[in-house]
This record gives C-alpha cells, sequence and structure tokens, in this order.
C-alpha cells in the first residue's frame, strides 16, 4: 500500500496516522527504567577512590613494552640542516680585489644614455647590415607573410542598432493579436496551492500532435 499525502507542490505531510491511543499512553516503569542511562562504570569509579594504594596491584611491563618504550635513535647517516646564518671566512673579508674585477665591476659608459649614436628619427635604433637591406624574400616566405582569408561560410557580426522599416513603423495591430497578448486570466494561488491535480497533463494534451511547421521550428539551425 502505498503512502497517501495530505498536501500537494511538495507541502511536507505525514506519511501515515498516529492513531490516537498512541498520543495519549504512558510508558511503562520498565520502559522507563530501560530508558535511564547505564550508570554502572560510574559507580566502579565512585568506588575506586575508596581503596586503599596498598589494595591496588599493578602488573610489571614485559619485555617487549619495555623495547618499545626505548626511543627511537638518530641515524648515522643524518644530516642537521644547516643554519640560516652564513659566515663569511677571514680570508674573504681581508681578500683585496684585482683591478680587472675592479674593471669588471665599473658600469658600462654609454653615449648619451643609448647604446648606438643617436641618428636620424626614421632610422632604427640598431644598425642594420646592408646585406640585411638587399635581401630578397623567398616564395615561402611571401606566402607565409600573406593574411589567413575568411571562411567562406562566415557571417559579419549585425549591427546592434536595426533599421526598422517604414511598414513595420506605422504598422496597426489587429484584434487577435491584442486578445492573445492578454495575459490569461488564472486561478488565485491559494487555490492552486492545494491543489492535488496540478501537475497532471490533460487527456487533449497527451493525444496532441505537433504540426509540420513545429517540427521545423523545432530543429536546430545548420551553420
Amino acid at each position: 500500500m502505498m503512502a497517501q499525502y495530505y498536501y500537494s507542490c511538495g507541502r511536507e505531510s505525514v506519511i501515515w496516522e498516529i492513531p490516537p491511543p498512541a498520543l495519549f499512553t504512558r510508558p511503562s516503569k520498565r520502559i522507563q527504567k530501560l530508558a535511564k542511562p547505564n550508570r554502572f562504570k560510574m559507580q566502579c569509579l565512585l568506588n575506586s577512590d575508596d581503596l586503599a594504594p596498598e589494595a591496588l596491584h599493578f602488573a610489571d611491563p614485559s619485555p617487549r613494552i619495555l623495547q618499545l618504550s626505548i626511543a627511537k635513535g638518530t641515524d648515522p647517516n643524518y644530516v642537521p640542516p644547516k643554519s640560516t646564518e652564513t659566515k663569511i671566512s677571514y680570508s674573504t673579508l681581508s681578500a683585496v680585489a684585482s683591478p680587472r674585477i675592479v674593471d669588471l665591476a665599473n658600469p658600462r659608459i654609454k653615449i648619451e644614455g643609448l647604446c648606438y649614436e643617436r641618428e636620424k628619427s626614421e632610422l632604427p635604433i640598431r644598425p642594420v647590415t646592408p646585406a640585411a637591406l638587399l635581401a630578397k624574400p623567398t616564395d615561402r616566405t611571401i606566402k607565409l607573410a600573406k593574411s589567413k582569408p575568411v571562411h567562406e561560410d562566415y557571417l559579419p557580426v549585425r549591427d546592434a542598432r536595426w533599421p526598422v522599416s517604414y511598414a513595420a513603423a506605422h504598422s496597426q495591430v489587429s484584434d487577435r493579436v491584442q486578445e492573445l497578448a492578454n495575459p490569461p486570466t488564472r486561478a488565485s494561488v491559494h487555490v492552486v496551492y492545494y491543489d492535488p491535480d496540478v501537475f497532471k497533463v490533460k487527456p487533449s494534451a497527451l493525444r496532441a500532435q505537433c504540426s509540420p511547421r513545429v517540427k521545423e521550428l523545432a530543429e536546430p539551425i545548420v551553420r
């Protein structure tokens, strides 16, 4: 037997009815006793405080436990981490740089801040060799230099503002279009909310067949 819900539209409801005797029954003393938590462990802990230390006996640890209690030693190949502070030797601190190192340490002297002499504005910054100026590109280079053509099926982007024709701007709406433009009259939300058949499909809609035009419009556009 399937469960029957009292409300539709996803409202919460009880799965089955609770009989009135179950609402007014009282648990028996046995059930109340079983519902209490077990206090046996708590009583044992309370009673253990009253015992004398001499009455408590402790077992001696086994050799295996003594072996496991020993801390693990460090591996002989372990290398401790280096300190972050690097110590500079005295010989390095007292070293004297050679004239060659002093020469290389000086900044490079540039002419007016440029690597090359300043020329006319139309000339490049770096000089071009005469061989590069007289070189001729190969057919392969000329072919690669051409831009890639647009695909034959490419459509340019439409303008964001479309011009409206004179006929569309001065057209008049028919009575049928005005009738279809009105919103459908529906029942109140409070009535539809408690309707158990709100999600059922009408038999006429189940037997309906779409027209060829609807099938044509339902197919995706082939691009």
